[in-house]
């Protein structure tokens, strides 16, 4: 009687062991650590802009409504990826690419801004094409690479052809906008996606390393604001009244922050100091206003968010939902360590903006949308794994 009372018992119990032996769900987790990020930006977002907001139009929460405009929409993608199979999404990556390639032509027609043509007006609100590649060519990447893993032997280069000729047009586009660092920002991300995909590496030698080679000789002879940039990260003390005031009042901003910060909405560099405060170098502001702890409360955020990733790509039903997961937790990843290496003047300076934080529309929405589809991957995962 003993034996067979205690055994519903050790029944019952076990499935919540095995509960708490997994740990947290990374797709739950994943979703949790992004909203926070979420809710952070719009707090930094009011806090970097409402002087500056109030003197131009009277209003201190102007960007903050539009942020919170773009958040909604941000938030519906990313419903709708989650809802939607990544694998259908993965069938429709060539058609999607040509879209985008399209898109990207027609952008350079766009008024342009300091120069360059990246962007959509739509009215009010502002569309950049370039961000839709960090999706898409993860996407037409883990379809072409599982097609290329199903063949009876290895490919050769003649079949591998095709896969580099989408990647090169559109990281071409991009960079002829010209957007030197998100070209080179989406060359790191399939490159990624290729060595963990069937693709050889002897083909990546051939043809990948005499592109990127060929890419940064452009850069570097054509283009001087990439010239200018890599002579202030060389020599940053060189011109810290010109080309390098933003990342020079950047530091300053991270400095005067010290441990515990100045308090929120107490930031002085936000006072006409330091530009693009609620884009680029919002993390400056973070630093100033909430100190390191806050700091490393936000990279924290962003290593287990990394982390959840990881965990949903080891846990995929197939080679297309590793790679999906895998490069859409590489570009989030490795878009948030690009931004904290500007801001903390550890590379040259770009364009390029926090995920889930700073201010920007077009950034928002494909973001959660990475989320949406990384959810979705987690969804059809094969249960209980690492």
């Amino acid at each position: 009687m003993t034996s067979c009372a205690a055994a519903p018992a050790s029944a019952v119990a076990s499935p919540a062991a095995a509960r708490s032996q997994r740990g947290i769900d990374p797709g739950h987790g994943l979703l949790a650590v992004a909203l926070t990020l979420v809710a952070l930006g719009l707090v930094m977002v009011y806090s970097s802009t409402a002087v500056e907001c109030d003197r131009r139009f009277g209003d201190p929460a102007f960007f903050l409504r539009r942020q919170l405009v773009w958040s909604l929409v941000a938030g519906l993608t990313l419903l709708l990826a989650r809802s939607t199979d990544y694998h259908a999404l993965v069938r429709l990556s060539r058609l999607g690419t040509l879209a985008l390639c399209l898109l990207l032509i027609a952008v350079l027609f766009q008024p342009g801004h300091k120069g360059a043509h990246r962007w959509f007006h739509l009215g009010a609100f502002q569309f950049q094409p370039s961000e839709l590649g960090k999706i898409l060519l993860v996407l037409l990447c883990a379809r072409e690479c599982g097609r290329l893993g199903r063949l009876p032997t290895a490919p050769g280069l003649r079949q591998t052809l095709p896969l580099f000729a989408a990647v090169g047009a559109v990281v071409g586009l991009v960079a002829i906008e010209p957007d030197f660092g998100t070209a080179l920002f989406l060359c790191a991300i399939t490159g990624v996606l290729l060595l963990a995909g069937a693709i050889p590496l002897r083909h990546l030698f051939v043809v990948g390393l005499p592109a990127s080679l060929a890419a940064l000789a452009y850069g570097l002879t054509r283009l001087e604001h990439v010239r200018a940039r890599l002579r202030v990260f060389l020599d940053p003390a060189g011109d810290v009244l010109g080309k390098g005031y933003q990342v020079h009042q950047s530091l300053i901003a991270l400095g005067s922050g010290g441990l515990t910060g100045l308090g929120l909405g107490r930031s002085r560099q936000k006072l006409y100091f330091l530009p693009d405060d609620h884009t680029d170098f919002i993390l400056a502001i973070i630093g100033e206003e909430l100190g390191l702890i806050g700091t490393l409360v936000v990279l924290a955020l962003f290593v287990a968010l990394v982390g959840f990733g990881v965990r949903i790509a080891l846990r995929a039903p197939d080679l297309e939902g590793r790679l999906v997961a895998l490069g859409l937790t590489t570009a989030i990843g490795l878009q948030a360590c690009m931004n904290i290496a500007v801001v903390t003047a550890s590379m040259p300076t770009k364009g390029i903006s926090l995920p889930f934080v700073s201010y920007g529309g077009s950034a928002l929405v494909v973001t959660l949308g990475a989320v949406g589809l990384l959810l979705n991957v987690a969804a059809q995962s094969r249960g209980p794994q690492p």
